[in-house]
Order: structure tokens, then C-alpha cells, then sequence
């Protein structure tokens, strides 16, 4: 997959997946970073660049003086200084990423703390993400091929997270990010144990992309991170969100059921509703990943890994077009 051309659209509110576009009402000069490039963090990390602002905290490009080389360092928002839920979500994710190491899951490095913030230093990843991707192509979607490589990478690394004791809890095409050709999960910030037992004191995760237990505050499980690489297939295939004219036509005054179609006994309609590409089979894996019913999901990400691969053709279906997948030698003569 190749990066994608830059296109004026107002992705905003798609981007947060939420329904009203929080940041983009935020005037600009209140969205400056608190630190500026050339500015230390902890000593021998020198900001280069800036790269995001996230739910609680602000993404910087930085160059270590130690280790010559460019990380991704996540710090605090100062205004949630003081918060210890925001304290705590940032110190849960540089927990879960140190047990962690995967092809398909951003690299830690170490965690430290500046002016009373505490921040998390990982691998930077130029990407782009899949959000821009997609929004750089005819109908924001992806090849069908190239859809399923995309959530069978995910799922790989969702895999081994959920192997390891945690749930993502936050799927969505902007937290996957692009190393070379390889889509990579960023942004552990939502994530959880999965012998999480008790009710939740709000929605964790992202509007579309939340199954219906993690609206209603349940317990999640790894069949909620099924629901969301599921909803995340799905806009890649079709360009659009599970249930998006209910979304786009909805306010949060509207109340739960209204703003959370998941909730409602409707499905949303088969992806080949928008796209009549996607093969009867594919389509098939991809609405009982969105069953509102976790046990009618598939019962584990490897079963969801292995229904997708079916839908590929040849033993390196996985690899780019063009890659040499075996390396052939000659028998060797005693």
C-alpha cells in the first residue's frame, strides 16, 4: 500500500469517531502544544516535531542525545495534571506495551516523568495511519485484498495482546499506523486486563467502533475487541461505519439508544450493501464479527484470523504482490 495523496475534507468528527466534532470547536490557539520544538524533556530528549493531540495526552517527534535516533514521546496534557484517571490510563499503557513485543504493536522503551507529567517513549512511526490512507482513496476504502491483510496484521497483534492478559478497547483506523507496508496497533491508553470484572464508570473506546457491552459499561472481553477490528474490516471495505446514517443523523441528546445504534436489535446492513465486491463469504465474516451478542462473535481473534485467511488465495497471500516469499537453494553436495 502506498501512501496517500492529501485531500481537503472535514475528517475531524470522523476522525475522533465521535458524533460531534469536539476538537475541531476548539479554536486554534488553544490547541498549541505546551512544548515547543527545541525544547528538552527529561534531559537528553530534544523535541523535533510535533505530532498529535490525543484524549489525555500530546505526541512529540524527539531526538535522543543518548541513543542518536528519533522516538515518539507520549507526555501528559498539562491540564489533566492532577487527574489520576488520566495519570492512570498513561501509566496502564506504558504497563501493558513493557510486556509486549510484536511486529504489530508499537515498540516501548522506557517511561519517565517531566515538570510532574508522566510520559512514555516508543517508536516513531512516520506512517501514515490508516485513516489517511483511506481518506486518500476513491470511496475511502481499501482493496479488498489489502483490507484483509490489514485486519490480519491487526488481529496478529490483538492476538498477542490478548495472549498477555489485556484488551485494546480503542480499534480504530487511526491508531493503526503504517511501518513500511506493515500496519502497526498504537495507542493503549483504553486498554484493560481481560479478567476485568466489573463495570466500567464510562464507554470505553471509540463511538463506531464500540461493541454494545463496552456502551452499557459491561465487563469487556476479547470478543469486544472482535466487534471492533470487525467495525474497522468493515469501514476499510465500505468506506463507511457500521450504522452511519444512524450516527450521522443522531445527538448525544438524543439519549443511549439513539446515539448507540449498536445497542438497538437492528444489524447494520451487510457490507456488500455498499460494496458488491466483497464476496458472500467475506461479508459473512464480517457481520458475525458485529453480532451484538458477544457469544454469537467468533469465540477468539485467532478463530477471526483464520476465517479471514480463507478468504485469500495461495500460501503467501499475505505478502505484497511481488515479493519473493521462498528462497530457493541449490541441494547440498557432501
Amino acid at each position: 500500500m502506498s501512501a496517500p495523496k492529501r485531500r481537503a475534507a472535514t475528517t475531524k468528527p470522523r476522525r475522533l469517531g465521535l458524533l460531534s466534532p469536539l476538537e475541531a470547536k476548539i479554536p486554534a490557539q488553544r490547541r498549541r502544544y505546551p512544548y515547543d520544538v527545541g525544547e528538552r524533556i527529561d534531559g537528553d530528549l530534544t523535541i523535533i516535531g510535533h505530532l498529535a493531540m490525543g484524549r489525555i495526552g500530546h505526541l512529540y517527534q524527539v531526538w535522543s542525545a543518548e541513543q542518536w535516533c528519533a522516538f515518539t514521546c507520549k507526555i501528559l496534557a498539562p491540564d489533566h495534571r492532577g487527574d489520576r484517571e488520566a495519570v492512570a490510563a498513561l501509566r496502564r499503557e506504558g504497563t501493558v506495551l513493557r510486556r509486549l513485543a510484536h511486529p504489530n504493536i508499537v515498540r516501548h522503551f522506557r517511561e519517565g516523568e517531566h515538570d510532574d507529567l508522566p510520559y512514555l517513549v516508543m517508536e516513531y512511526l512516520e506512517g501514515p495511519s490508516i485513516f489517511d490512507l483511506i481518506e486518500g482513496q476513491p470511496a475511502r476504502r481499501l482493496g479488498i485484498v489489502d483490507a484483509i491483510r490489514t485486519a490480519v496484521h491487526i488481529g496478529a497483534g490483538l492476538y498477542h495482546l490478548h495472549q498477555n492478559g489485556f484488551l485494546h478497547l480503542d480499534l480504530k483506523p487511526a491508531n493503526l499506523l503504517l511501518r513500511g507496508n506493515v500496519p502497526v496497533l498504537v495507542d493503549f491508553d483504553a486498554a484493560r486486563r481481560s479478567s476485568l470484572e466489573t463495570r466500567t464508570a464510562k464507554p470505553i473506546g471509540t463511538d463506531p467502533y464500540m461493541s454494545p457491552e463496552q456502551v452499557r459499561r459491561e465487563p469487556p472481553s476479547p470478543a469486544s475487541d472482535v466487534y471492533g477490528l470487525g467495525a474497522v474490516l468493515y469501514e476499510l471495505l465500505t468506506g463507511r461505519w457500521p450504522y452511519e446514517d444512524a450516527y450521522l443523523t443522531s445527538t448525544p441528546a438524543d439519549g443511549d439508544e439513539a446515539r448507540y445504534p449498536q445497542l438497538g436489535e437492528v444489524p447494520p446492513p451487510n457490507a456488500r450493501a455498499f460494496n458488491h465486491d466483497i464476496p458472500e463469504t467475506l461479508d459473512a465474516v464480517v457481520m458475525r464479527c458485529l453480532k451484538a451478542n458477544p457469544a454469537e462473535r467468533f469465540d477468539s481473534i485467532h478463530g477471526m484470523l483464520l476465517a479471514l485467511t480463507e478468504q485469500l488465495e495461495g500460501p503467501a497471500a499475505l505478502w505484497p504482490e511481488g515479493v519473493e516469499t521462498e528462497r530457493r537453494r541449490a541441494p547440498r553436495v557432501s
